[in-house]
């Protein structure tokens, strides 16, 4: 019966479209690889030899593929793996790998896994998150440059029917009425369009990918710098490498530092300036964003995060506060197994800190 149902499994192996391995630790060869992994890897001998994947892992990805290996080896829980191939014809193909840490009956360690190739998903899912990274940047842009218009309209129009509007001219005054009418209601709809969008993104699932925070962040930033003139404030980023690959959901981080950035907007005068940076350490990464504005009293500083804080505070152009952003600002960050603190004083700024460990 065993028999069949290992003949069984071998077959559903030779068949899959996934590249099936099982890698012997000691002598570093694979007993097993399935023709979809041969494929995978251009190799046609079915005794590989781990030099051989070595010799074909992208360089960037060595280092990180050998340390969770090295994990592996001490754990028998599952692990899944993203990196790049650099194959025979030189293309580059991105692959997921699950794999598992297990021993046959004679003791032998043996890493069996799951190879799949996602090149195309990762260019597809890349293009997503750009698009959403930019959407989110662009929605904090223009509801600055709506709110702050319609907020004028909205406060005018009351000072011109209290002031200016007599009993007498009835017609005129519900004209103005009207103005103040429809100025708050559209403020209401972006605010409300705002935080909808916000809550939508923080609830969905975590999906945490190999991502180049890097390159996410000055994607986005330039959303940020192109909108100077329309914010009125100066964007600056700085790195300290070209490339930092990190796990992390890139849509839900963004979004968290998007909210930041949001924040600083509003509580920073005409003519600020946001610095945005990130730092590779040794076992995390650190973001920072620090701006020049009016700071957090002290008093609130520390239930900032806590859901609908007292710490809630309009901004300068009477932007309203939920109470809610800060708090899902932490969760994510905390989903991410990451923490998050600030330093600010009064009239001279803020600075919010991130630091997410590699994985």
């Amino acid at each position: 019966m065993m028999d069949k149902a290992a003949n069984s499994c071998l077959a559903l192996a030779e068949l899959s479209k996934h590249g099936i391995f099982s890698f012997d630790v000691e002598s570093k060869k694979f007993d097993y690889c399935n023709p979809s992994f041969r494929q995978y890897v251009q190799v046609e001998d079915n005794a590989i030899a781990e030099p051989v994947i070595s010799l074909l892992i992208h360089p960037d990805d060595e280092a990180f593929v050998r340390q969770n290996y090295r994990n592996l080896l001490k754990s028998n829980k599952k692990k899944t793996l993203e990196f790049r191939l650099i194959l025979a014809d030189q293309s580059i193909r991105s692959v997921r790998v699950e794999a598992f840490n297990t021993k046959t009956a004679d003791k032998r360690q043996v890493i069996t896994g799951i190879m799949e190739d996602f090149t195309a998903y990762k260019a597809h899912n890349d293009t997503l998150n750009k698009f959403s990274n930019k959407k989110n940047s662009l929605l904090n842009i223009l509801s600055h440059d709506i709110l702050g218009p319609l907020g004028t309209i909205q406060n005018l129009s009351a000072i011109i029917n209290r002031k200016f509007i007599n009993q007498e001219n009835q017609e005129m005054s519900r004209f103005i009425n009207s103005i103040e009418k429809i100025s708050k209601s559209s403020i209401a709809m972006v605010r409300n369009l705002l935080t909808q969008e916000f809550l939508e993104t923080a609830e969905a699932e975590l999906v945490k990918r190999r991502t180049d925070i890097v390159a996410a962040l000055k994607a986005m930033v330039e959303q940020y710098q192109a909108s100077d003139e329309v914010t009125s404030r100066t964007f600056i980023f700085s790195s300290s490498s070209d490339t930092i690959l990190i796990q992390v959901d890139e849509s839900k981080l963004l979004q968290a530092i998007n909210n930041l950035i949001a924040n600083a907007i509003k509580f920073t005068e005409d003519s600020g300036r946001m610095e945005i940076s990130v730092e590779e350490e040794q076992d995390s990464v650190l973001f920072k964003l620090s701006d020049n504005g009016i700071g957090i009293p002290e008093v609130y500083q520390s239930t900032l995060f806590e859901k609908y804080s007292a710490a809630r505070r309009r901004g300068l152009h009477g932007e309203p506060s939920h109470g809610l952003g800060m708090s899902i600002v932490k969760t994510i960050v905390e989903w991410h197994h990451g923490e998050i603190w600030f330093e600010s004083k009064e009239q001279v700024g803020t600075t919010f800190y991130i630091r997410i460990p590699y994985e």
